[in-house]
């Protein structure tokens, strides 16, 4: 008996582990979505300019590291 209870209760903590982690997002999503979407309304070419800034400063340093390993080699 002891070990279809200690079963049971496994099986619920697993179920509610499972409905946090993947209901958890969606909702975060869901209520972000509704500030997010106001704020990038008056603020997205700020948001683009930066992302396409970053975009760049990866790219140089990927392009660095490539050159200085075929250097070494």
């Amino acid at each position: 008996m002891n070990e279809r209870k200690g079963g049971l209760i496994g099986t619920v903590a697993l179920a509610s582990f499972a409905v946090i982690c993947c209901a958890g997002p969606l909702r975060l999503v869901g209520f972000a979505s509704v500030g997010v979407g106001a704020w990038l309304a008056a603020h997205g070419l700020w948001l683009l300019g930066g992302f396409g800034l970053l975009l760049g400063v990866a790219a140089l340093i990927a392009y660095r590291r490539r050159q200085a390993a075929a250097a070494a080699s």
